[in-house]
């Protein structure tokens, strides 16, 4: 059988269709389950006024229910009379059934109570009807509402429910709405129908001008804006968020190409980009260069060309660019430094003062990392780059709420037109980056220590006022500002120590006077965060997991020389030799995990073995310090390899658990000293295999 459900409804938000069709989906999968009834498909179909949903190979009748609960151990489920016993009883209660439709069962455990259970199928049918009701009753949505005197929530107002399995109606009602065979086409250019089977729904439809699958709407678009709204060497650029949301904004898509005075190109064209874009739902057209040409795309809901549509759409957008160019040249009627005094009154966060307290602790911050970095020569620039890098904050153009996205690019822009040196107008706007996973990353000196120092300000500051991070909150995105400055320090390959980071900030924060936390708790807890984040970082680049909780166990601080030692080791790891070691590390680390000192005395040697291994470990334990200090991790790996023999000698000739205490307790130190070396560049228990 198939089984076709369609509620319609009043044009739903975008942001909640694709959502409440895989909710849809999910629920009626679960019923059908519970029910017992087997299906070999379920697809779902929807536009803004309708969810669709079709199940293909539905059975006919439900599955026998054949089942044997048991229950407890017989001995347990009765008493020395014979009688049941509590828990006897509770069973047989659980099962709503008498002691007397309990029955004995053997096992290999022994005998138990249990319950048999059989109840013959019934048809499908009978069943749909309360399935497709609660399926509307039960779903969710992030915002729902009531209309007229209903009682139940949804969405939008539900207008009418289409309910068919092969060529009959499933009948149900949910106050007042009644299913039936018809539905609706396209709100202008299609009628109501009625539907004799599930197959002719699809015909009909689709005759009515409704495209029901999402991803031959979203496909449509694309071919459409190729075919008829792209000239000679001109590119529509479509990002796949909005393309998904103006798929899901109409039920036939029909695109149009609109204009724009070219006098507004005077604005940065990012600015008219994200006004297109987010305000309006339009696709900008530009040149083969990139740059933007007074065209955009608007996609109708409709059929066919319309003037009427075109006109409108250009006069709304023209308003929105009106605004945006009003925004650009009052704001640049002053230089941006003059913003910078406003930032007094521009608070941060409520116990970290304002957006200008803040961007003083970085200054300070950011003057010991300049030092460290050996970055002298252009400390002027960076610290430029500081004081101004927030200043576009209380511009028109990002002040008025209208244009926040454009933070940090609309600051470059007025800073390079108020004489600006381009490095420092360069740092203003890369001083943000990433501003998301797989974003770009600063390339100026300017924007990286600006960057670094600002994210370490918010996490620590935040971190040491009490602001939380749990699973579902964030509200200061202290988890990207953590990701942000380890993927900086690792693209730009900085040379930095990212305690002697977090100490500074705390320093400076506590000079400020706004800590509420105990020093040593918060910066243990500010490096358990970054900690963290360094390991999602090296996954994220898709190193082995256990390759990086060994090497982090160990070092993590210089990220930079982290990832040297990951990589290093993550090639060692194929060596057949290494794993070989592998296994006597892991050996080694058992025999000693309870047994601290390395203290080694010579005179209690009993063996030759223990000899050989007292001078072997002497000279490895010199060697190893010389490498790691070269950084040499290659030279490092190969020389802890290179004991195998001596190691497995020495297993082979000592009884570790001698009955002299003293002795014992020798040997453990000696293999003590010997798991110290192999722990020096990373924790080598972590690796599998």
């Amino acid at each position: 059988m198939k089984l076709l459900f369609e509620i319609g409804m009043e044009e739903n938000p975008a942001r909640f269709l694709v959502n409440a069709l895989n909710d849809l989906k999910n629920n009626l999968a679960k019923k059908l389950k519970d029910e017992r009834i087997d299906y070999q498909d379920i697809k779902t179909f929807g536009t803004p006024r309708r969810l669709v949903i079709l199940v293909e190979g539905l059975a006919e009748r439900q599955n026998d229910l054949n089942e044997l609960n048991m229950g407890p151990a017989k001995k347990v489920a009765y008493g020395q009379d014979g009688m049941l016993s509590k828990a006897g009883l509770g069973f047989a209660k659980s099962q709503g059934v008498e002691a007397k439709d309990l029955e004995i069962v053997s096992t290999p455990k022994g005998e138990y109570i249990a319950v048999r259970k059989f109840s013959e199928g019934v048809e499908t049918k009978s069943l749909l009807s309360d399935i497709l009701k609660n399926l509307v009753l039960e779903l969710e949505f992030p915002k729902s509402m009531k209309w007229a005197d209903r009682k139940f929530r949804f969405a939008r107002p539900i207008q009418w429910f289409l309910a068919i399995v092969d060529n009959e109606l499933v009948k149900f009602e949910i106050e007042g709405i009644e299913s039936g065979l018809e539905s609706r086409g396209h709100r202008f250019f299609g009628g109501r129908f009625t539907v004799a089977n599930v197959d002719e729904y699809f015909t009909k439809i689709r005759e009515n001008n409704v495209i029901i699958d999402i991803a031959e709407r979203k496909q449509m678009i694309r071919d459409l804006i190729v075919k008829n709204c792209t000239g000679e060497d001109e590119v529509v650029l479509i990002h796949e968020n909005l393309l998904n949301e103006v798929t899901n904004l109409v039920e036939y898509p029909y695109p149009i190409v609109g204009t724009f005075n070219q006098d507004f190109l005077e604005v940065p064209q990012e600015v008219l980009i994200i006004s297109m874009e987010v305000h309006q739902r339009y696709f900008p057209i530009l040149d083969k260069n990139g740059k933007l040409l007074p065209k955009f795309v608007v996609v109708r809901n409709g059929i066919e060309y319309s003037d009427k549509v075109k006109a409108g759409n250009e006069k709304v957008l023209s308003a929105r660019l009106a605004d945006a160019r009003f925004f650009y040249q009052e704001d640049l009627k002053q230089p941006l430094i003059e913003n910078v005094k406003k930032l007094e009154t521009v608070v941060f966060q409520k116990d970290l003062g304002t957006i200008a307290a803040k961007m003083r602790r970085v200054s300070k911050v950011a003057d010991a990392l300049i030092d460290k970095l050996g970055y002298e020569d252009i400390r002027e620039d960076i610290q430029r780059t500081i004081t101004l890098c927030k200043a576009d904050l209380v511009t028109n153009m990002i002040n008025e709420k209208e244009f926040t996205e454009l933070q940090g690019l609309m600051g470059a822009d007025y800073a390079l037109k108020s004489g600006e040196k381009e490095t420092v107008s360069l740092g203003i706007q890369e001083h943000y980056f990433p501003r998301f996973k797989g974003d770009k990353l600063p390339t100026t000196k300017e924007g990286i220590v600006a960057g670094i120092c600002d994210r370490i300000d918010t996490l620590v500051g935040c971190l040491g006022v009490g602001i939380q991070v749990t699973g579902s909150k964030d509200p200061f995105a202290l988890r990207r500002a953590a990701l942000g400055i380890v993927n900086v320090i690792l693209n730009s390959n900085l040379n930095v120590s990212l305690e002697a980071l977090v100490d500074k900030s705390i320093e400076v924060l506590e000079a400020d006077g706004v800590l509420k936390k105990d020093k040593v708790a918060l910066k243990k807890e500010v490096l358990e965060f970054l900690k963290q984040r360094v390991i999602n970082v090296f996954t994220d680049m898709g190193y082995r997991r256990d390759i990086i909780s060994a090497v982090v166990e160990k070092s993590w601080d210089n990220v930079v020389e982290t990832r040297t030692m990951i990589e290093v080791l993550g090639e060692a790891v194929q060596e057949e030799n290494f794993k070989k070691l592998i296994g006597i590390v892991k050996r080694v680390g058992n025999i000693v995990k309870a047994h601290k000192t390395q203290d080694v005395n010579q005179e209690l040697f009993r063996e030759e073995a223990e000899k050989t291994l007292y001078s072997y470990v002497e000279t490895l334990d010199k060697t190893t310090c010389e490498l790691l200090s070269a950084k040499d991790y290659k030279g490092y790996l190969e020389a802890i390899v290179s004991g195998e023999e001596v190691i497995n000698n020495y297993f082979d000739s000592v009884m570790i658990n001698d009955k002299d205490e003293a002795i014992k307790n020798n040997r453990l130190s000696q293999m003590r000293r010997l798991n110290s070396i192999y722990e020096k560049m990373a924790d080598l228990n972590f690796i599998e295999g």
